[in-house]
């Protein structure tokens, strides 16, 4: 369900990414031995096969998350490597809707006129037993759909060609499918070695159109909720780029750097998203009407991170700096060390700390006697907030060819939960709606040769 599509699948491909399929090169050791696991995943004249499986869980009884992912990667003698991957993911579990806590019980409803009967706002209809769409939330408690249902498919294809001794391209595609959002992308990059490989050159693009259909149908922006449905389905396309280089300083350290920058246009409203209008006298909730977002949002972001080994152990440090069209700037900050147990197996444990401001349109609510503006939403991935990553992964060469891995992550956002100046019985509001969650990974991993 798009509804949960924007931070969440990221959040997956990347906790799913830095396993499956991905696991990094540490260096040699000086006496020339070679632990199992500094073997990589694209030495040349092998084919591997990687099936993982990720449980990712919110807290409070929030979505939950079941994924499997299964990738076959072929290293070819002359040097060309062709991937594919498959991925498979049900959720389940219960959403924030975008309006405030309060006193009293709330009701919503989705647009009217959908193309399904049943079904409460952001729901699937299949979740629901009645035929209004009508949810209740109890007072005191954030308002979510409990009925949030959805799950998704999605196929991956890249093939890397070389070109010359030294230069690469890439090529690759990639579509995903959920019951109300379609999505295909296609990339290409180069690669240039320079100066005996010990600089690389990097340079990429990417294409992505998205297609949400949502199951209440799209309402009117900024009308009120149970409005009217205006259409059934917007488009979104996004062309980005990146453009980077690697270098090697010493046979143990390398750093890189890369700048990427993305424009997407179209429809980026959450559709099932909507906004509390409050009575500026007791604070309670008066009116709610449905978010509105820009139609374009421009990207720019710096990386950098650096790579040391001392024999088998591998320190891995980055920093990032984001900036946006819609005024959110944002620092990410990680670190994680690879660490040899024994000649079979490794251990990593990573921290990763992130910053964000809020977007311009953000607010947690407004006055029922203040003008709307032209954009609003109260989605607290667009609110000023921080959020630690703690991370444990390893692994294990049962057999030469065969490895064991998993890891656990655990996620903590926080913000700004009371505004004393807001008024009313707000003022007294938990006004947060981020979340905490926890991951489990596990996968195996077999290489013929």
């Amino acid at each position: 369900m798009q509804l949960s599509r924007g931070g969440l699948s990221a959040a997956l491909g990347v906790l799913a990414g830095t396993l499956l399929g991905a696991q990094g090169a540490a260096a040699q050791s000086d006496t020339g031995t070679q632990n199992a696991y500094d073997q990589t995943s694209s030495e040349v004249g092998t084919v591997v096969a990687d099936a993982a499986l990720l449980v990712y869980q919110e807290d409070d009884h929030r979505v939950r998350a079941v994924e499997t992912s299964s990738g076959l990667t072929w290293n070819a003698a002359s040097g060309m490597v062709v991937s594919g991957k498959f991925t498979y993911d049900s959720l389940t579990g219960a959403t924030p809707n975008g309006s405030i806590r309060s006193r009293y019980e709330q009701s919503f409803v989705p647009p009217r006129k959908t193309r399904f009967i049943g079904g409460g706002l952001g729901t699937n209809p299949d979740t629901h037993t009645g035929s209004s769409g009508r949810y209740t939330v109890a007072p005191n408690q954030l308002p979510v759909d409990k009925g949030f249902k959805d799950h998704r498919e999605a196929y991956d294809l890249g093939v890397t060609l070389p070109v010359s001794p030294t230069l690469k391209l890439s090529v690759g595609g990639a579509a995903s499918f959920e019951t109300d959002f379609t999505s295909y992308s296609a990339r290409a990059s180069l690669a240039k070695d320079l100066w005996n490989k010990n600089t690389t050159l990097s340079l990429g693009f990417n294409y992505e159109r998205d297609s949400v259909r949502p199951f209440t149908g799209v309402p009117r922006a900024l009308s009120y909720m149970g409005d009217m449905i205006v259409g059934h389905a917007k488009v979104k396309q996004v062309y980005s780029m990146v453009a980077g280089v690697t270098q090697v300083l010493t046979p143990h350290w390398l750093v890189q750097l890369n700048y990427s920058y993305g424009d997407s246009r179209g429809y980026h409203t959450d559709p099932y998203k909507i906004f509390a209008l409050v009575d500026t006298a007791t604070g309670d909730p008066f009116y709610y009407i449905y978010e509105k977002r820009p139609n374009r949002r421009e990207r720019s972001s710096v990386y950098a991170a650096t790579k040391f080994a001392l024999g088998s152990a591998v320190t891995d440090a980055s920093v990032r700096w984001y900036h946006d069209s819609w005024g959110i700037n944002s620092m990410t900050y990680a670190l994680a060390e690879h660490a040899p147990v024994g000649r079979a197996a490794y251990v990593e444990p990573g921290l990763r700390f992130y910053r964000q401001t809020a977007a311009r349109f953000f607010a947690p609510y407004l006055g029922i006697d203040v003008p709307t503006p032209p954009f609003v939403s109260s989605d607290s991935r667009l609110g000023r907030f921080h959020a630690w990553t703690f991370a444990l992964k390893g692994g294990v060469h049962i057999t030469p060819r065969l490895e064991l891995y998993g890891a656990a992550e655990r996620y903590v956002q926080e913000g700004r939960r009371f505004d004393r100046s807001a008024p009313g019985v707000l003022a007294r509001t938990d006004l947060f709606t981020g979340t905490r969650s926890t991951s489990l990974i596990s996968g195996l991993r077999y290489t013929w040769r």
